[in-house]
Order: C-alpha cells, then sequence, then structure tokens
C-alpha cells in the first residue's frame, strides 16, 4: 500500500536526493545541511576553507547514518563567475543530478570605524558612510551575496533539469527588508535587498523549465557573522552583545536555532513545498514586526506612544 500524500514521510521526505549548500561549512549553511542530511539526503557543502568543510563533512555524515544520508566536502570559491564554474565542475564529476541548490554564503563588511555613535548628527553620518567604505568593500560584498546567487543558480540549471524537484533556495537576510540605521552596513542590507529581488527574476526566468525558486530572510541565527564558535563541533556560537540585544527585539526573544532554518529549506525542497515559487519566508521570531527607521535608537521621550 503506497503512503497517504499527507504523510510526514511524502511531504517532507528528502531521503536520497542530492542536495548543494554553499557556505555550508559553519553557521546558518551547517544547519540547512543538517537537517538534509539526517533526513538522509546526499549533502555537498561548499566552502573557501578546506579544513572547515572536510570537518563539517565529517561530523554531519554521523548524523546521517543512519537514514543513509551523506556530506560531501567541495572546497570552492563562489565570488567569480569563473569560480563557480570550477566549483559546477568539482559536483558535476560526482552527481548528474541536483535536487534542490541552496545559496547560503554571505560575506558581511561592517563601516570602518564601527556603529556610528550618533545616528541624528548628518555631518558624523556623511562622514562615516564616506570613510567606512570603499569600493573593494561594495564589490566584494556584491561578489559573495548577490552574483554568486545569479551565478551559481545559472550554473546549475542543467543538473537541476535531471531533477523532478527542481528547487532553489537563496538565503537572504532580513537586513535586506528592515530599515535599520544603527547596526549592519549598508552594503549588506542593499546586497540582500538585490538577492529578494533577484529570488523572483529567476523565478520568472526559469519558468519554462519549472525550475523553482524560493527565498529564506532569516533574522538573528547564531553563526560566524553574529559571534564565535562556542565548540569544535556543533552549532553551538557565543553571540556578540549586540547580537543578543537584536535577538531580544524579536517577539521570541532569542536567537534561532539551527532547526528552525532547517526546517523551512527543507520544506521547499520536498514534495511540501512544490507549490511554492518566487516566495520569501521570513525567519525571524517576529523580529521584523517590531523593527522600524528607529529600531534600537533612543528617542526623545515625548515621542514614546503607551
Amino acid at each position: 500500500m503506497s503512503a497517504s500524500p499527507f504523510s510526514l514521510e511524502n511531504l517532507f521526505g528528502v531521503k536520497g536526493k542530492t542536495v548543494v549548500v554553499t557556505g555550508g561549512g559553519t553557521g546558518i549553511g551547517k544547519g540547512i545541511a543538517d537537517a538534509f542530511v539526517t533526513n538522509g539526503a546526499k549533502v555537498f557543502i561548499v566552502g573557501r576553507r578546506k579544513e572547515v568543510v572536510d570537518a563539517t563533512a565529517a561530523e554531519l555524515s554521523v548524523n546521517g547514518a543512519a537514514t543513509g544520508g551523506v556530506v560531501i566536502p567541495i572546497q570552492g570559491d563562489v565570488s567569480s563567475k569563473d569560480a563557480v564554474a570550477k566549483v559546477f565542475e568539482a559536483i558535476s564529476a560526482q552527481t548528474d543530478v541536483v535536487d534542490v541548490l541552496v545559496n547560503c554564503a554571505g560575506v558581511v563588511r561592517p563601516h570602518r570605524g564601527g556603529t556610528i555613535a550618533d545616528v541624528n548628527d548628518i555631518n558624523k553620518i556623511q562622514k562615516a558612510l564616506w570613510d567606512g567604505h570603499d569600493d573593494e568593500d561594495w564589490q566584494y560584498t556584491s561578489a559573495i551575496n548577490t552574483n554568486a546567487v545569479y551565478f551559481m543558480s545559472v550554473a546549475f540549471v542543467p543538473l537541476l533539469l535531471k531533477s523532478e524537484v527542481r528547487s532553489i533556495i537563496n538565503i537572504a537576510s532580513i537586513a535586506g527588508i528592515m530599515l535599520a540605521r544603527a547596526l549592519a552596513s549598508v552594503s549588506y542590507g542593499t546586497t540582500k535587498a538585490g538577492t529578494i529581488h533577484m529570488t523572483k527574476l529567476l523565478a520568472g526566468r526559469f519558468s519554462p523549465a519549472k525550475i523553482r525558486v524560493n527565498c529564506i530572510c532569516p533574522g538573528i541565527f547564531p553563526s560566524e557573522f553574529t559571534g564565535s564558535l562556542g565548540g569544535a563541533t556543533g552549532h553551538a556560537y557565543q553571540v556578540t552583545e549586540g547580537a543578543r540585544k537584536a535577538a531580544l527585539r524579536s517577539i521570541v526573544g532569542r536567537p534561532g536555532l539551527p532547526e528552525e532554518v532547517g526546517g523551512p529549506c527543507v520544506l521547499l525542497g520536498s514534495n511540501a513545498g512544490g507549490f511554492m515559487n518566487g516566495a520569501v519566508l521570513v525567519v525571524d521570531g517576529g523580529r521584523c514586526l517590531v523593527a522600524g527607521i528607529n529600531d534600537g535608537i533612543k528617542m526623545p521621550d515625548d515621542q514614546y506612544m503607551c
């Protein structure tokens, strides 16, 4: 007897699927890779640091042992078209199909000089923004956060066409939605906003092949962006004080857990998400619901509403 279409296995099953996760060696990418491998998928993780992707692959493959899941490390750079071509060559030499592509690699270049002390002094703001970023900061941030999403998605179309799933998942950020001015850099938020819009553009361009392209915007999750590793293995991070406070301002009142971003990716990479295309999922504990241009900024007492 075949399983009901409403069974968990049929809805969310990814056993035997082939998944590629860029930035899969640490942080959010590692959590996404863990979600797939634990449920029986073959996962290629791509990262610049060989020792990191090798260690993560060995660690997570243990989690997939019971279901037949395995993680394969690929040392690779996605910061240019030529580099992406090499990543594709390395992966296509080991598989002729990719069911799910997760574009998770990302970088942030903080403004030099740190947080702007007085966000209401336009002269200090202008100086901080001018001195805080050079052409290279913009170019590097765009190369990883936006360009790489484009080139990886386009490069892997031939392998996605061999699949019935045909899912691309772009990991953006709530920084591409929020109007924060106390934290983060303008280049980071701009490139993540570009990723969000690119998701819809690629969903349209790939529509003849029915390749689904969706986007997830995480809030504060423990990662190398928001803290430092809390151990040699696992998903523990010591988040910075700024990230801790930002997470407290979400409705849930804490940073996200690895499975809370891994779960939505499994949704988009399985039958359960088969009718989702061009969607933007905000996974932030309600952070955006309470955010605005003055988020994190002390306002005059007479401007607060009871």
